[in-house]
């Protein structure tokens, strides 16, 4: 009986997170960590986008969860890179005088290249083609990379 309630318990948490996988070209050897999509986890919703700048694929944030009284500029740690979501560093600072939880609300996100925001990008979509040489993508069968 607990081995059943195991997996439920497991199949809950994996349908909450994200998935990122690896996309390969198979002609020009071009290689992504992506959704491949719209995907979601528990505080945030992201879609794959391609830049038709940058020749690359991306995946950015549509919808986050954030405190509501959160400021609106995004802190990007140091160690960013564009082919991994940008996580929103929380505030630390803690007021003592507050007792009651702070709300949650989905702020929403323009589909914007995280290099250049300039940049044309539009949505792709898991069967897509290569940004760089027109052939379509593979994906691996198995998760690169589980997220919250």
């Amino acid at each position: 009986m607990r081995w059943r309630l195991e997996i439920i318990l497991r199949r809950l948490y994996f349908n909450r997170v994200g998935r990122t996988y690896i996309f390969e070209c198979p002609l020009c050897q071009y290689r992504a960590k992506i959704s491949g999509g719209i995907d979601s986890g528990v505080h945030c919703e992201i879609q794959t986008v391609v830049c038709r700048d940058c020749r690359e694929l991306f995946d950015v944030f549509t919808r986050q969860r954030r405190h509501a009284d959160a400021v609106d500029a995004i802190k990007f740690p140091g160690f960013y890179r564009p082919e991994i979501p940008p996580a929103v560093l929380r505030d630390s600072s803690v007021n003592p005088k507050r007792t009651a939880p702070r709300p949650l609300v989905w702020r929403k996100f323009k589909l914007t290249c995280p290099v250049e925001a300039k940049h044309f990008v539009e949505a792709w979509n898991d069967p897509g083609r290569c940004p760089r040489c027109g052939n379509f993508l593979e994906k691996n069968g198995i998760p690169f990379r589980l997220w919250d």
